[in-house]
């Protein structure tokens, strides 16, 4: 059998956090920077005060939005093929996300990036299996900033044909990369074979700026999948404790949830959960504090108790390096987010806490994720497996090198095997030049880079796309 999902709540901890978010939402209301929203929410139910931009959201509107999520939606690959129903109970993978440094896999240099970083990143993804969903990996360097997501994106389509994932606060770029998914599925009707995710994020405590509550409405319109991704932070934009995060970071998921559904009952919505504490001693976020790990199986809780799909941001670490901290936070982090039955952990690629991108790192992050995957399905116990006849066919002091049974099951998933790890004695490791896990991963992405993108886009397309950039600009 499987193993059993990770769980820190208990159900009466569960509805005692509901029943907070619930009365924050009621008493204090959240501030909305847009009148339109308001109007909307204020047609629904919620009472609103526009001159102090408050809405007050009443447990009835709350309940009502939470039962017209989605339990589960399907997401589409570039060739609009179906690749994946998200909330099944699966783990789905990330590549990502938005970094703002990349660690160069030739020179080892930590600079900023260029959109040609993010079309290799973009081929490395594609190739490694254990990669499900390729998200914006930096924010490339070009000549108007305000759009660099939108040319990263754009990179992005070029290079895989796995589903997208993409963040940002503003509006016109969330609106134009939504058109650029209209032009690769070759459809308006974008809702019907969604092709990528957008994240929005709400700013804590309790305020939703214009352009991310513009952008949240329009998603949720168009009927593209949308992740929230509250991120308040502990004695910061949340209580110094544990709880108080959690808290904060579920009163804001709902009113997002409530704005989107108000917008368009029935849109595919997902509650995001990345945690972030705040080191009193050294001033500086992290996000791989043993804190950040128990919350991310509390967030998956939260979201099964509304019964919707959720997400998480893992493997991550707050280490500089490619060094021990990453491999233990990493691996920490990760087996929570998929132990704890997140249906998309979002960050393989990326330490540093979430400045930082290499392409090492994101093999490595491959490696790990595939390894978690494989503990998660635990032990498959039936009468192939057991192999009792095998056994009894063998008898005392025999083999089963040679075995029908062997043979039958060496090219299964029973056994995973990795093309990185290395399971060898230390004389021929040091006769092969005693080189570590960091430099068989860069000798991996130099064969992948080196035979270049393997699924270039039409020409008309990429041309169409390039249109709605230059109109951007």
């Amino acid at each position: 059998m499987r193993f059993m999902p990770m769980q820190v709540l208990s159900n009466d901890e569960i509805e005692k956090i509901h029943e907070g978010s619930v009365k924050i939402l009621e008493t204090a209301g959240v501030l909305v920077d847009h009148p339109e929203t308001l109007k909307l929410l204020e047609k629904n139910g919620a009472i609103v005060d526009y001159d102090s931009k408050n809405a007050k959201i009443p447990r009835s509107l709350i309940e009502r939005c939470i039962k017209s999520i989605p339990t589960t939606f399907d997401l589409y690959d570039r060739d609009g093929n179906k690749a994946f129903t998200v909330g099944d109970g699966e783990t789905l993978c990330a590549s990502g996300h938005n970094a703002v440094f990349f660690i160069d896999h030739l020179s080892n240099e930590r600079r900023t990036a260029t959109v040609k970083d993010c079309e290799e990143f973009a081929v490395l993804s594609d190739v490694l299996s254990d990669i499900d969903i390729v998200g914006v990996p930096l924010a490339p360097q070009v000549e108007n900033m305000k759009y660099n997501l939108c040319y990263a994106v754009k990179a992005l389509f070029e290079n895989t044909r796995k589903p997208l994932f993409f963040s940002t606060e503003s509006y016109e770029v969330n609106h134009a990369i939504i058109e650029l998914m209209k032009v690769v599925a070759d459809s308006a009707d974008i809702h019907k074979k969604p092709n990528a995710i957008s994240q929005i994020s709400s700013t804590s405590p309790l305020f939703w700026e214009s352009g991310a509550v513009r952008a949240l409405v329009d998603t949720c319109q168009q009927g593209v999948p949308i992740t929230l991704l509250p991120e308040p932070m502990t004695g910061v934009s949340s209580p110094y404790s544990v709880a108080g995060l959690l808290l904060v970071c579920n009163a804001e998921s709902l009113s997002g949830f409530v704005i989107g559904q108000c917008a368009n009952p029935g849109a595919p919505m997902i509650y995001g959960n990345s945690w972030t504490t705040f080191d009193m001693k050294f001033c500086n976020a992290k996000i791989s504090a043993p804190e950040c790990h128990v919350l991310c199986v509390a967030g998956a809780q939260m979201a099964r108790f509304y019964n919707i799909p959720c997400h998480t941001t893992a493997p991550n670490s707050d280490a500089n390096t490619h060094d021990e901290q990453v491999a233990w936070e990493k691996s920490f982090s990760n087996l929570c987010a998929i132990f704890g039955c997140n249906h998309i952990a979002m960050n393989s690629g990326m330490f540093a806490t979430g400045l930082t991108i290499s392409f090492e790192q994101l093999v490595i992050d491959n490696e790990l994720n595939g390894i978690i995957r494989r503990m998660q399905r635990g032990i498959r116990v039936d009468d192939e497996t057991l192999g009792i006849d095998a056994i009894l066919e063998v008898g005392q002091r025999g083999d089963f090198f040679v075995h029908p049974h062997t043979l039958e099951l060496l090219y299964t998933d029973e056994f995973r095997y990795s093309s990185l790890v290395r399971a060898e004695t230390y004389d021929s490791w040091s006769q092969k030049g005693a080189k570590d896990i960091v430099t068989f991963a860069a000798q991996q992405v130099s064969e992948i880079l080196a035979r270049g993108n393997q699924c270039p886009l039409p020409k008309q397309t990429v041309d169409k796309m390039q249109a709605i950039l230059d109109a951007l600009e």
